[in-house]
């Protein structure tokens, strides 16, 4: 049992239904120097950048950033929350989510040990089965043509820099004239860390001609992989690494300190609780590892939603 007296430690709390608060303690902080899908980049990181260094002795003289750590986008306009899949070099991450999205405006960061993240082979991006039509903007097709007219058949994609795997299989369908109207992707493949989000699947003539038995036909069929062709998936936090919070929920002008709070929590031992019209100033009486963002209420479902108007409007005492 812990109480807001015993607390040394505050942390801001960005509500998320997959990561434990994180921290308490920030490990690293800057301003994010480029922005690009699922990454964090700093090169002018002060803090001897993200890779863990060894001196000769074997002696840690820079801890590092690891897999599982948790990451803020801690600007007010683009406050975000997301945790490190790759390491990808000493001044880039890869992460679960897109949280520096715009170039225009490069935020500010900070990263913490992440208290639970699991990561495991079920946990990072992978294609989602479905048709992709010509009619797509992701695809490039250089005027495919006369190839078998109407058929659906199994094809290997015969290049690009996206990697199968086994398991995946894709299909081709032409129309009456012989050209491509759309490659079937399916199957099941082993979760990717790296985001496979930009990657391309290519299908080459030789391999249109060889899937629909017919020397003959023009062109190629290039997909580039984009959001809507990808799932991301994460086990849920594991509650064995858990770390001990209580919520201090405040008031903003956004929010004053008239408006109460809504907070939906999961408690050190895996419950779910949802606390409404929580006053202002007020101290939950439980320990916690995660705020959730919870649902709206909707048809057949109560209201969980913790509300997220105000950016450090909860805090987390540890």
């Amino acid at each position: 049992m812990i109480t807001a007296s015993d607390s040394t430690a505050g942390l801001k709390i960005i509500p998320s239904d997959t990561i434990n608060i994180p921290g308490p303690r920030s490990k690293y902080n800057g301003i994010s120097t480029a922005a690009a899908a699922f990454k964090l980049t700093d090169a002018s990181s002060l803090q001897g950048g993200f890779v863990q260094v060894l001196d000769a002795n074997g002696n840690i003289t820079n801890q590092g950033v690891q897999i599982g750590d948790v990451v803020y986008n801690s600007s007010t306009a683009r406050s975000a929350i997301a945790y490190v899949t790759a390491i990808d070099s000493a001044t880039s991450l890869t992460l679960s989510a897109n949280i520096f999205p715009v170039t225009a405006n490069l935020d500010g960061y900070n990263i913490y040990s992440g208290n639970g993240v699991d990561l495991n082979s079920e946990e990072g991006f992978r294609l989602v089965t479905q048709n992709i039509k010509d009619t797509n903007p992701a695809v490039t097709t250089d005027t495919t043509a006369g190839y078998r007219p109407s058929i659906v058949v199994a094809i290997t994609p015969s290049g690009g820099t996206y990697t199968v795997t086994a398991g995946e299989n894709f299909k081709l369908g032409t129309k009456l004239d012989g050209s491509v109207f759309y490659i079937g992707m399916g199957g099941s493949r082993d979760f990717s860390n790296p985001n496979i989000v930009g990657e391309t699947i290519e299908f080459n003539q030789a391999s249109i001609r060889a899937a629909t038995g017919l020397a003959q036909g023009t062109g190629d069929y290039i997909i580039t992989i984009d959001a809507a062709m990808v799932e991301f998936t994460t086990p849920s936090p594991d509650q064995r690494n858990a770390k001990a919070f209580q919520v201090y929920c405040g008031g903003t002008t956004a929010e004053p300190v008239a408006a109460p709070c809504d907070i939906y929590v999961t408690t050190i031992d895996g419950d779910d609780v949802f606390f409404e019209d929580v006053q202002p100033g007020t101290v939950l009486p439980v320990v916690v590892s995660k705020v959730n963002i919870g649902s709206a209420a909707g048809a057949g479902n109560g209201n969980n939603n913790t509300l997220t108007t105000a950016t450090g409007r909860y805090v987390a005492l540890n």
